[in-house]
C-alpha cells in the first residue's frame, strides 16, 4: 500500500541536511481535515528552523482510520508492529532524498508513536542515528527473557503522574538495558500529553484504562515540562547528528545474547 505523509524540506538551499521522522500519537496526524495536530506541526516547524528535513507519516489516514485512542489495545486495527513497519519504510524514503544526509536520520514519536519508536529501535539496523520517545508504553518490552537494548541512542521523556503509560516500566527498561545511551527523563506531577498545547489537565473517560477499567486517563499540558523536554530533545539530537562533533558510542547492529543463568 501507499503511505500518506507530509514532508517539510530543509531551509531553501539546504544540502546534506539531517532528517527527522515524526510519529503521531493514537489520535492521528490531523486535528481535523486539512488541519494538522498542534504537536507535530509545532515540532516540524522548530526542526525545520534548525535545518532538518522533516517527514510525518500518517499511518491512520493511509488506512482510512481516524484514531485508535478509544479502542482497547488488543482490538486496535493498527498496532505498534504495523506502525514500526511504516516507520522503516519512511526512514528508507528519507535516506533516498538528495538533500538529506542519509547518515544523519533521527526518529521522534508521541504516545503510541513513541512506543513505535521503541519497537523500531528494537530491530537490527533501523538506519537511524538517534531516537526520542515522549511517554511511551514500556511494559511490552519487559516481557520475556530478551534484554531490550536500543539500536542507537534513545531518549525517553515522561510524566511521573502518567496513568495512561506509567513511567515505572520505563525506569525498569532503562535499568535492564545497561546502556549509557538509553536515557529517561521524568517530570514530577506531570501527566500524559504534557506537551500538547491548549489541553487543560482533565480526565478522559473515553480512553480505556486497562490497568484501572472505567477510570479513564488523565491528560494535560505542562509548560515547564514542555520547555525542558524540548530543550533536551534538540540537545540530544544535536549531540548525535552534529557533523562537526563526534560522540563515540557503540551502535547495536545485532541483538545482545540473553544471559545464561548460573547454577550453583
Amino acid at each position: 500500500m501507499t503511505l500518506i505523509a507530509e514532508y517539510t524540506a530543509p531551509p531553501a538551499g539546504g544540502t546534506n541536511a539531517p532528517g527527522m521522522l515524526l510519529l503521531h500519537d493514537c489520535g492521528g496526524l490531523w486535528a481535523k481535515p486539512g488541519v494538522m495536530a498542534a504537536r507535530p506541526a509545532r515540532m516540524a516547524s522548530l526542526l525545520q528552523e534548525l535545518g532538518y528535513g522533516v517527514l510525518m507519516v500518517d499511518s491512520f489516514g493511509s488506512r482510512g482510520v481516524r484514531e485508535v485512542c478509544t479502542t482497547p489495545g488488543h482490538d486496535r486495527q493498527i498496532n505498534v508492529q504495523r506502525r514500526a513497519e511504516d516507520a522503516q519504510r519512511a526512514i528508507n524514503w528519507l535516506k533516498a532524498r538528495k538533500e538529506i544526509d542519509s547518515s544523519r536520520i533521527a526518529v521522534l514519536g508521541w504516545s503510541q508513536g513513541a512506543t513505535t519508536v521503541l519497537s523500531l529501535m528494537n530491530a537490527d539496523n533501523p538506519g537511524v542515528r538517534a531516537a526520542v520517545a515522549f511517554y511511551p508504553s514500556c511494559a511490552p518490552f519487559l516481557k520475556g527473557n530478551q534484554r531490550y537494548q536500543p539500536a542507537a541512542p534513545t531518549l525517553m521523556l515522561a510524566g511521573e503522574a502518567d496513568d495512561w503509560t506509567p513511567v515505572e516500566p520505563c525506569r525498569e527498561l532503562v535499568a535492564r538495558s545497561g546502556m549509557d545511551t538509553f536515557r529517561l527523563v521524568s517530570y514530577p506531577e506531570v501527566f500524559h500529553d504534557f506537551d500538547d498545547p491548549g489541553v487543560d489537565v482533565h480526565v478522559r473517560r473515553d480512553i480505556p484504562n486497562e490497568a484501572h477499567p472505567g477510570q479513564g486517563v488523565t491528560v494535560g499540558f505542562n509548560q515547564a515540562a514542555t520547555d525542558d523536554a524540548y530543550r533536551r530533545v534538540f540537545k540530544w539530537c544535536s549531540r548525535w547528528l552534529d557533523p562537526f562533533h563526534t560522540y563515540p558510542y557503540e551502535q547495536r547492529t545485532s541483538r545482545a545474547p540473553t544471559p545464561t543463568p548460573v547454577k550453583h
